[in-house]
């Protein structure tokens, strides 16, 4: 047979997404021996062909009734059904995509002088299911017809060995129990990877944002934000997430679904209010009803402003407006967007006081991030800390218990507790920076190294040796190099690796690179060693600045400063567990094979040296 094969989608308003169910058609009729071929010019080709197989994704994509009326077109897809209609057999719907049934349509795109980047789904991605189904049953979600996530296909059924990415369509992959076995084979592919459908922000766990940011994601992190009754839950898991994340992550922001009234705008705000609070940027979802609200144009802008990150975060929805209206040449007349948001305000003042003003770079509490040094990206959540019963002000409090202060050995130097957390706006706790610094100092004075490394024998760290806190440096004289320098000016916000560098080697001329590395170095030991912060704003720009406890420790004699700093090194992931396994050397080979051969051989002697030194002290 000749077989056409019809993306209604893309032949009424193109499409970035292969359709997969075509896909897998195609590849199944192919392997039986048939003619097929994509039709993506005209719908007159049909009459060309014995068999026609038509899908749409999206009820608004239109298809000439005329076509579906042939007795040798069959059709489906969730833009005919709600459900997306029967499913595929069981041969088509597990084999493997036909990754070449649009090249023909790519190739003239391409010749037509369109960007390749907005081809790549077609030309980059292996796509399929390795779960389906979903419990939710949302109303405005077409995912309904199963009651639960279900393993649905390996990755190998439908992974393309020859193209470099992977993504994926499921339905709500955090709802499958075993999805850590389905990640490991994601992971064993080797290839980036996303989830195209958006991830289950409510179902988020520690494992999961521990699991996620550790893997080759490709993209953004895309969850959802579909209702405002979930605020607690979301804003719980958002920062739940954001403690392994340093990316700013998507939500997608459902409106005009239940009601398109003055009311789910105000509701669309609020959503985004947190957002902003929270450091993500929303994605305004509207609905095809919100085409019946009086209030379109004002769905339209929020959608322009939220959806074009670089307005979203340097503008407010206020300034997003009035830059529109300076664009027109005609400022006899308002633009759209201007227009919009004015009708809107004079209606509804309080709504307008609200929100048209706010701004993420004022709102987002995640503006600063830990820095280089640290374990986590980002503060826990407090209820945690204050269940456990560690927070910082719990530990102050009880200041010469000998087991809260044991635990606080293990968390500090396991790099679970963080004096940083005081930055954030959200943090509960009410103890001063000052006051914690002094505190660190008490426990590293009274504890001795070897008590230290006892109590870390029991509790040994579970931190993963990486390039990021395997130390670089050759002397330990950098230390007290550094500290100096930036004690010196530690009003100076400014210091960045060039300039440090520069101070420490004044007297010898060096090149700008080396100058640059050399205050890298010693910069990110001393953060190792929670004596400095490693702030990066801006991309390449990093700022160092003295902590609070470096303040406290160039403070001291030199003599009790090198103790100090002695015992810090049990902070460092490398060393704590070859002193906490008997000083074992060989121990370090094993922690340095993360690193390529190069690299290892530049840092063993740097990490061989402190051992050295921490052994000289230890005995």
């Amino acid at each position: 047979m000749r077989i056409g094969i019809i993306d209604a989608d893309l032949m009424d308003n193109g499409t970035r997404h292969p359709n997969l169910a075509l896909m897998k058609i195609s590849g199944y009729y192919k392997e039986q021996g048939h003619e097929v071929k994509l039709i993506y010019n005209s719908y007159m080709e049909v009459y060309e062909y014995d068999k026609i197989y038509l899908s749409k994704v999206f009820s608004f994509t239109e298809v000439p009734e005329w076509v579906l009326e042939r007795d040798n077109v069959e059709f489906g897809g969730t833009g005919f059904y709600s459900d997306g209609g029967d499913n595929l057999n069981y041969e088509i719907e597990h084999h493997k995509p036909d990754y070449s049934l649009y090249n023909e349509y790519v190739e003239e795109q391409l010749k037509i002088g369109r960007k390749r980047n907005t081809l790549e789904d077609y030309m980059d991605y292996s796509i399929g299911f390795s779960t389906r189904g979903c419990f939710r049953k949302c109303d405005f979600c077409v995912n309904k017809k199963y009651e639960k996530a279900f393993k649905h296909s390996p990755i190998e059924e439908f992974l393309d060995e020859d193209r470099p990415y992977l993504y994926l369509w499921d339905d709500n992959f955090f709802a499958y129990p075993h999805w850590e076995k389905i990640l490991d084979e994601i992971e064993a592919t080797g290839k980036p990877f996303q989830f195209r459908q958006g991830l289950d922000l409510r179902l988020m766990t520690d494992r999961k944002a521990k699991r996620f940011n550790n893997t080759n994601y490709r993209g953004d992190f895309i969850f959802a934000f579909d209702h405002l009754k979930d605020r607690d839950t979301i804003i719980e898991k958002i920062q739940l997430w954001k403690r392994y994340s340093s990316k700013i992550c998507k939500l997608y922001v459902l409106c005009g679904f239940e009601s398109q009234d003055e009311k789910d705008i105000e509701n669309a705000f609020e959503r985004i209010k947190i957002l902003m609070k929270y450091g993500c940027i929303p994605y305004i979802m509207r609905h095809e009803n919100y085409k019946k609200s009086r209030y379109k144009n004002m769905y339209i802008e929020l959608a322009r402003w939220c959806n074009q990150p670089q307005f979203y975060k340097k503008k407010s929805f206020r300034e997003f407006c009035e830059a529109n209206q300076a664009c027109k040449k005609d400022q006899s007349k308002n633009c759209s967007s201007y227009q919009a948001m004015l009708d809107f305000e004079k209606e509804f003042p309080y709504i307008a006081k609200k929100y048209f003003d706010l701004k993420f770079e004022e709102q987002n509490v995640y503006k600063y991030q830990y820095g280089y040094g640290r374990k986590y990206k980002n503060k826990p959540l407090c209820n945690i800390c204050k269940v456990k019963g560690y927070c910082w002000d719990n530990i102050i409090e009880q200041k010469g218990n000998y087991e809260i202060e044991k635990k606080f050995i293990e968390l500090y130097f396991n790099k679970e507790i963080d004096i940083l957390c005081l930055k954030y706006d959200i943090s509960e706790c009410h103890t001063k920076k000052d006051e914690i610094a002094q505190y660190i100092m008490y426990i590293l004075k009274k504890y001795s190294i070897n008590e230290i490394v006892d109590i870390l024998k029991e509790y040994p760290t579970s931190e993963k040796s990486t390039s990021e806190n395997i130390p670089q440096a050759h002397t330990f004289k950098c230390i007290n190099e550094t500290l100096d320098i930036l004690y010196k000016l530690k009003y100076d916000d400014k210091i960045n690796f060039s300039k440090l560098g520069h101070n420490l080697r004044k007297d010898e001329l060096m090149n700008e690179l080396a100058y640059k590395k050399y205050g890298e170095n010693r910069s990110k030991l001393a953060a190792l060693l929670d004596l400095v912060v490693i702030d990066k704003k801006g991309g390449r720009n990093c700022y160092i600045h003295l902590s609070s406890l470096g303040e406290q420790v160039y403070l001291l004699e030199n003599k009790d400063r090198e103790d100090i700093i002695c015992k810090l090194f049990l902070r460092i992931p490398i060393i704590q567990k070859s002193v906490i396994n008997d000083c074992d050397f060989g121990l370090i080979e094993k922690e340095l094979s993360v690193l390529s051969k190069k690299t290892q051989d530049r840092r063993r002697s740097d990490v061989t040296n402190i051992l050295n030194y921490f052994i000289d002290r230890l005995y």
